[in-house]
């Protein structure tokens, strides 16, 4: 019956990733102009202002095309060349999906800020440093349908 067990797993990962991809298309839309995700969009992202300092959060302008998932991988890639932690795609994939789904998967519009906290981008990867090798496994599997290269993400032209 493990093997029950370990499609159940695998299966709800894979239903949880294919919604992530649903999201980032909706994102795509938002950003490229779809007046009715902007207009749904400009009532539930609003953020608050926060009280924390620029050096404890990661700080991103959303580009077309940019989605939060691809600004979670930026942070969680900048976190660990600043901390010199070695993370691969799959412990990677798995915290930037946690920092997204955390996040409640917001859509952006172009030129929106985005904020994240050092400390939960972290905690993130953290926890991803901590997967076993069956769970790396298993995270593995979304690696091929990632781009890691997010050099112009979050940035102005």
């Amino acid at each position: 019956m493990w093997w029950a067990e370990k499609e159940g797993t695998m299966k709800s990962k894979f239903l949880t990733f294919f919604g992530a991809l649903t999201v980032m298309g909706f994102a795509f839309l938002a950003l490229s102009g779809t007046s009715s995700a902007q207009a749904i969009n400009n009532n539930t992202q609003q953020q608050a202002p926060s009280t924390q300092s620029a050096a404890a959060q990661y700080i991103y302008k959303a580009q077309a095309g940019d989605s939060y998932s691809v600004l979670a991988r930026k942070a969680v890639q900048t976190y660990g060349l600043e901390s010199k932690t070695n993370l691969t795609p799959a412990q990677i994939v798995f915290a930037e999906t946690n920092l997204t789904q955390e996040a409640k998967s917001p859509l952006l519009n172009v030129g929106q800020q985005v904020t994240m906290n050092k400390e939960t981008v972290k905690a993130w990867v953290e926890k991803a440093k901590a997967l076993n090798a069956q769970q790396q496994a298993a995270w593995n599997y979304y690696v091929q349908f990632v781009d890691f290269n997010t050099n112009r993400n979050g940035q102005d032209s």
